[in-house]
């Protein structure tokens, strides 16, 4: 031990004694690892961090194959029920779809998100309720006992957390739900949503060309991706023989849960990432440049030290000592500018009618997990910016200007918006 310090004391002075080498290549590491963490810890919020499901790898999107031959429209009552049926391949099959509808029964009415959704619907997630119950077989059945499971945030926000739910009811749709369960902490799926009801209340549409459910199924576990990839497309491909025009579903297949979340942004991070990952590369090599150079310039200081005895591998672990000195203060440092830099990112998304509902939904919630400060959702048709921050249930809707001041920044970015529009939009003003 007194050897290694005794290497290490020695190590610093000699960093010391030649401080702008060193100071450059602490500055160069730490902002190649700055950069780097900062944009790695986005893309684990966005596209690393699993689904807060059990086992979320085993839970997929079933899709039919259109003419087109692309994934989608939503499936019909018969399709569905027929691959629930026929399949060999979940252990739970449920369709769902969602929308926003005006609730009565809190402290106010209130517009919020609602799903109705299968009787397996939870089952495929892996979720129960965090108080009360889930839904019951009377509840199950065309005409039967309207209720409703609510989220824990509107629990709190709309219903003041109170834990008889025999007293609480919820009006929308033309009928009054009884409150029977309250879903875990954080769990909002399809994105947003508030309140479930289920499905089986509606009755059954006997058209297979209609489009009217999404599909969500958990794989057994001893069933692979690709095995049930074939199963439903086995099965869809029956159906297509026996029904021909009566059904649009050409073929079917089977997407991962994660996949269809954030697929359609892992193309730009992926980028991103990989463009951060280079400069780390520039940095490191800017950094062997430098200590080659300082290592030239030691020739005689070297020579000097075997002359006197120090065998190579002394002065080959003299080296490693300030090589490692070195990564450790750029290390350090970078990590202080990633803490310093994630605050200083902004995401911006452009509203387009194929993005809007993921831009709104799945992208806005995966930046608010990875802790983006500021997301803004830019309408071109409404003419306002949505505002989100991480903690934000709703947005902060801005139509006359918008200011990012990140911390520690003197001097605000104020965007006139009325402007902006009107060039979008190619006005004159």
């Amino acid at each position: 031990m007194t050897d290694i310090a005794r290497e290490v004391r020695e190590a610093f002075r000699g960093l010391l004694k030649d401080f702008c080498t060193t100071g450059a290549a602490v500055l160069t590491l730490a902002v190649g690892i700055g950069a780097s963490t900062a944009i790695f810890s986005v893309v684990y919020g966005v596209l690393l961090r699993p689904l807060p499901y059990p086992e979320p790898d085993r839970i997929v999107q079933v899709w039919q194959i259109s003419e087109e031959g692309k994934r989608g429209p939503n499936l019909s009552d018969p399709n569905f029920a027929d691959l629930r049926e026929r399949n060999r391949s979940f252990d739970a099959f449920a369709e769902y779809r969602s929308g926003v509808t005006s609730v009565v029964g809190g402290d106010e009415p209130v517009r919020v998100r609602n799903a109705s959704v299968s009787r397996e619907f939870f089952a495929v997630l892996g979720v129960s309720p965090h108080l009360g119950r889930a839904f019951v077989e009377e509840e199950l059945r065309e005409g039967g006992s309207p209720a409703v499971l609510v989220s824990y945030g509107f629990w709190r926000r709309r219903l003041d957390a109170r834990t008889d739910l025999s007293s609480l009811h919820l009006g929308f749709s033309g009928r009054v739900h009884s409150v029977v369960g309250v879903m875990p902490r954080g769990f909002a799926f399809p994105p947003d949503t508030d309140v479930w009801a289920p499905r089986e209340l509606e009755p059954v549409l006997p058209s297979r060309t209609a489009h009217n459910w999404s599909v969500l199924a958990r794989l057994r576990r001893d069933v692979s991706l690709e095995r049930a990839r074939a199963d439903v497309s086995a099965i869809a491909r029956d159906l297509r023989v026996t029904h021909g025009e009566n059904t649009w579903m050409l073929d079917a297949t089977v997407v991962p849960l994660h996949e269809q979340l954030v697929g359609h942004v892992r193309p730009a991070l992926v980028v991103l990432l990989a463009a951060v990952s280079f400069l780390l590369l520039v940095a490191s090599a800017n950094v062997v440049n430098l200590l080659l150079a300082r290592a030239a310039r030691r020739q005689r200081e070297v020579a000097v030290k075997a002359a006197l005895g120090a065998s190579r591998l002394t002065l080959v672990r003299s080296f490693l000592t300030e090589s490692a000195l070195l990564t450790l203060a750029g290390g350090g440092l970078g990590v202080l500018f990633a803490l310093w830099g994630v605050p200083l990112l902004l995401a911006v998304e452009v509203l387009s009618p194929s993005t809007a509902r993921a831009d709104r939904t799945t992208k806005r919630r995966r930046y608010q997990r990875a802790r983006i400060p500021e997301y803004w959702i830019v309408d071109p048709d409404a003419r306002v910016i949505e505002r989100w921050r991480p903690d934000d249930e709703r947005p902060e809707i801005l139509a006359e200007r918008v200011t990012w001041q990140p911390e520690g920044t003197a001097e605000p970015l104020t965007i006139e918006l009325p402007p902006l529009f009107a060039r979008i939009h190619g006005e004159r003003r």
